[in-house]
């Protein structure tokens, strides 16, 4: 997890919390720099809900940096979909 983008490596991460001990040592500032985080939500600690914080990576269409931003997930944003969709199955964004 050094410059993946030098690289043009993409790195998809899923972690239980933005802590230091979830990633490899000496990351912070390119984490911080160089890496989206999504925060995902749920009803009761089980049941996810389409209701997410966009913590950090991400622009607004003014190119503007959305730190906190409340926003809703498509229903094709899951595991399993994106999966899919690197493996022969496209995901119909239109649904």
């Amino acid at each position: 997890m050094t410059d993946t983008r030098k690289a043009k490596v993409y790195v998809t991460g899923i972690t239980h919390n933005d802590t230091t001990s979830c990633y490899p040592e000496g990351t912070q500032a390119m984490r911080e720099a160089g890496t989206i985080l999504i925060q995902k939500f749920s009803a009761n600690g089980k049941t996810p809900l389409s209701r997410v914080k966009i913590v950090r990576g991400l622009l607004d269409d003014n190119g503007q940096k959305l730190k906190e931003a409340e926003r809703t997930l498509p229903s094709w944003f899951n595991p399993e979909d994106i999966c899919n969709h690197f493996n022969g199955k496209p995901i119909n964004f239109d649904a």
